[in-house]
């Protein structure tokens, strides 16, 4: 029986593939967050645009004050990004998130830029 050479030299391309890429692949997977996907089905995301931040202590500022909201379970702010990422109940309103980046200081502004 005879092999074709096009599947010996793709089967030998693909055992190099997954030798370079599986312990890559392996260290991206054990970097995942360790809680359980389904605690968080219960939750909501939220992207909020926010507006005045020039520096890391404006984004600790804005994100200390959506930590601070009753259901938000966690809150990641970009400056780079002028966004705030945020995890949340589903009965947190849109509106008190804006209100949180508000109270955060003045010249804080929020528009809700995906739910």
């Amino acid at each position: 029986m005879k092999r074709d050479p096009l599947n010996l030299v793709a089967l030998i391309a693909g055992l190099l593939v997954l030798a370079v890429a599986g312990p890559l692949i392996a260290r991206q997977l054990r970097s995942l967050p360790r809680h359980a996907l389904a605690a968080r089905a219960g939750e909501r995301a939220v992207t909020l645009e926010v507006g005045g931040m020039t520096c890391s202590a404006c984004a600790a500022s804005i994100r200390s004050s959506l930590t601070q909201l009753p259901g938000v379970s966690t809150v990641s702010v970009q400056l780079e990004q002028r966004r705030a990422y945020i995890l949340c109940d589903p009965t947190v309103a849109d509106t008190a998130l804006v209100a949180a980046v508000h109270r955060a200081g003045p010249g804080f502004l929020a528009a809700v830029a995906a739910r």
